[in-house]
């Protein structure tokens, strides 16, 4: 007998589910799209116990047709699209039919909705209708979903604390109301009032509701056919984290590490890159341009003439810092998919290679000791031997020394003040065990963390300033597994970076460790380490000596 079978209706619908509502948060950022998308003029939302026991979206927007609210719970069933090539030319946040279906399905729901006539109250619980009536509301509607994954256990145990899942859904209600100024957004958690913005319009005015007030703003418009941008800089300062970038496509709140590492590029070149840029921007694109049915929480896009779009993108923010224009150009592959998050300042496409085959040869021509003399634009080494005079990346150098003491060294890990949870975003469970399984291997002491993230709780004693967030999701993006590419990129992320100044000690301690690598020419990636500018012998001849 045969051992494929069809999967239940109901096993098929809570998968699905799964797909589009992964925490409250998920919850949280469909409502506020659909509440856009019917033209509210103001949002409230409200959150109790990190929206596991209770979400309540109220709007003034269109509301729905009576007629209509049985429809809208079930599967694929929209009024934003009617055939295949609407998909091509989206205009509204929600599309597929799909959120409302799975959040009622795990979830009890009640509705309340006019269209300015009668309206009506709905609720439906697990799926299954409950009650119906007719009741006298003004426009609009008010959607309350309470007891989140009360009947997928399994699922609400992966739940963080309270104040961990408020703060991620509140974190979608930020973005928003940033992005959409002209909205007034009220938010309450837990009996308090967390913010209301005015919905003036006025960008600046709203991020200070939402932040603190920006040292030097100035806003972003940009209007250069295909593409016009929106938003507000700050010029005055960086900041310590990237809770201050907000960045969305066509009104969609997206998490796009290449649009984040044109953004941080170029602003680094300006004011720096000791911290991280206060912007707000809406990229707006012709509908044609994107193609957003990538997965069902929507959070990934695919662009067309991305490398001149995204070029497009640095030339304006740099115009709007300097009042000029500098060129931009982006190497990268074609039909790149914008996926969710991670940072950093390299970006390895799937298909790269090595630049330089890089094998673990003797050191025949070793050039050790070497001493060094300084640092040249805080990114090289200068230095000496017996044999001549060097200059050694100091990023790439150190990215050597630490990849290979993932092999050498035997040191006891170094246990964190807190654990730390590193999201990674729609990754099966297979993978997160293995991605564990391959952490643990090098030193580190890991678990899965929930469904979609992994908590650190120990690192290896010789990681000093690792950013296992981006290394994780570099990792994850490349698509290659190997455990050996897994230490590529946490060295890579944990290594001092160019324009990192060192003082000669530092130096000395880092060319001592160089020296005791196999392959001291090439880092992990096979880039150069180490050049020469003049040996010994041909100083001496330059010189007539």
């Amino acid at each position: 007998m045969g051992k494929v079978r069809r999967l239940p209706q109901n096993v098929i619908q809570h998968i699905a589910a799964g797909e589009v509502v992964e925490r409250p948060a998920s919850v949280v950022k469909e409502l506020i799209e659909n509440s856009i998308d019917a033209g509210a003029r103001h949002i409230y939302v409200n959150i109790v116990a990190g929206g596991k026991k209770r979400i309540e979206v109220r709007d003034d927007g269109s509301g729905i047709d009576p007629e209509d609210v049985p429809i809208i719970f079930e599967r694929y069933t929209t009024s934003k699209i009617e055939d295949v090539d609407d998909l091509y030319s989206i205009s509204t946040l929600g599309f597929r039919g799909e959120a409302l279906s799975s959040i009622a399905l795990v979830s009890k729901v009640t509705l309340e909705t006019s269209t300015g006539d009668n309206g009506i109250r709905y609720i439906i619980e697990g799926g299954k209708e409950k009650s119906s009536e007719v009741i006298n509301l003004p426009k609009g509607t008010r959607i309350v979903v309470e007891n989140l994954f009360y009947n997928t256990p399994a699922r609400r145990k992966f739940l963080k604390s309270d104040a961990y899942e408020r703060n991620l859904a509140i974190d979608w209600v930020r973005r928003y109301a940033l992005i959409y100024p002209d909205i007034s957004f009220i938010v309450d958690a837990d009996g308090e009032n967390v913010f209301v913005t005015p919905g003036s319009g006025d960008l600046k005015e709203v991020s200070e509701v939402i932040f603190e007030k920006p040292v030097d703003p100035v806003y972003l418009e940009v209007s250069n056919p295909p593409i016009s941008i929106r938003g507000l800089l700050d010029r005055g300062r960086l900041y310590p984290d990237r809770k201050r970038e907000v960045l969305s496509i066509n009104g969609r709140v997206i998490r796009s590490h290449i649009l984040q590492k044109v953004v941080e590029d170029v602003v680094s070149k300006v004011i720096g890159d000791k911290g991280f840029p206060f912007i707000i921007m809406d990229l707006r694109l012709p509908a044609n341009y994107i193609d957003v049915n990538i997965h069902p929480a929507k959070l990934e896009i695919k662009i067309l003439e991305e490398s001149k779009i995204y070029g497009e993108v640095y030339n304006a923010i740099h115009s709007t810092l300097m009042g000029r224009e500098i060129t931009y150009t982006e190497v990268m592959p074609k039909e790149t998919v914008i996926p969710a998050v991670k940072d950093e300042e390299e970006v390895i496409t799937y298909e790269q290679k090595a630049l330089i085959p890089v094998t673990e040869e003797e050191k025949e021509d070793d050039i050790f000791p070497l001493e060094p003399l300084g640092q040249y634009l805080n990114t090289f080494i200068v230095c000496t031997s017996s044999k001549g005079i060097y200059l050694v990346d100091q990023h790439v150098a150190h990215e050597r020394v630490l990849f290979d003491s993932f092999g050498e060294i035997r040191s006891l890990p170094q246990f964190l003040l807190e654990p730390k949870y590193v999201e990674v975003y729609n990754v099966p469970y297979e993978l997160l065990e293995l991605i564990v399984n391959n952490l643990n291997q090098i030193g580190f002491e890991c678990d899965i963390g929930g469904p979609d993230s992994i908590v650190v709780r120990a690192i290896p004693s010789f990681l000093k300033n690792v950013d296992i967030d981006t290394a994780l999701n570099d990792y994850l993006e490349s698509k290659d597994l190997d455990i050996n590419n897994l230490k590529r990129e946490i060295a890579c992320k944990s290594a001092v970076k160019l324009g990192d100044r060192l003082s000669l000690e530092e130096m000395r301690e880092l060319l001592e460790k160089l020296s005791r690598v196999k392959n001291y020419r090439f880092c992990p990636h096979g880039r150069p380490i180490i050049i020469e500018l003049i040996d010994r012998d041909s100083a001496f001849r330059k010189f007539g000596r």
